[in-house]
């Protein structure tokens, strides 16, 4: 009669734009190999909605580069992502082997607003009115790549999708005057949750300690 009545295993599994690829996909791989019996609804929703989401119930587990200290969620860090600068296979400043944001400012700047940065952000925006106008706000990394390659100027970026990115006709250069991070947090209802999120959990925390070390 249980076997009958049990319902199938199920994860509802919120992601914000911005979140790494490379890990994400390394943990959902390592959630499909080891159970591959619970079947994943995805969402793709922006921050503010996947943490209102949790609060309604919508959703059982999120990431998002968002923190939160909302008593209702419980929120921890996962990876620490390094921004970096990704310009053209020729451009003036490629013989530098690292830059800072002050480098950057008499070239227009593109920036995908998904990867907050509040430091980075503050930087890009603590210079004159002038050189306020290079900056330059695109809807995807894809976007972003497609102007630095084709060399309208350079863009701001996680460096593992910048390095992912070289065959598109794009270098990379760290920077130094951070630093800059981006951090993907780990997001669900605080209390007691069910047993298929708790292992989605510890899995998510076995990613990020195995390439953090």
């Amino acid at each position: 009669m249980n076997n009958i009545t049990s319902q199938p295993a199920h994860l509802r599994f919120a992601i914000a734009p911005g979140v790494s690829s490379c890990r994400l996909s390394a943990l959902l791989e390592l959630q499909r190999a080891q159970e591959p019996e619970v079947s994943i609804g995805f969402f793709e929703v922006a921050g503010d909605e996947l943490l209102d989401g949790l609060r309604e119930g919508c959703y059982d587990v999120g990431v998002s580069l968002q923190g939160s200290s909302d008593p209702v969620i419980q929120t921890q860090p996962l990876w620490v992502e390094s921004m970096a600068v990704a310009m053209p296979l020729r451009f003036p400043l490629l013989d530098q082997a690292s830059l800072t944001v002050a480098d950057l400012q008499d070239y227009p700047i593109f920036r995908w607003r998904a990867e907050t940065c509040s430091l980075l952000d503050h930087r890009l925006l603590s210079h004159p009115p002038a050189d306020q106008q290079n900056l330059q706000y695109v809807t995807s990394f894809e976007m972003m790549a497609l102007w630095v390659s084709a060399g309208y100027g350079v863009g701001v970026s996680a460096q593992s999708r910048i390095k992912r990115a070289h065959g598109w006709g794009i270098s990379m250069r760290p920077l130094d005057d951070g630093p800059y991070e981006i951090v993907t947090h780990l997001h669900r209802p605080q209390g007691q949750a069910n047993s298929v999120s708790v292992r989605f959990e510890s899995r998510a925390l076995h990613v990020a300690q195995a390439q953090g070390a």
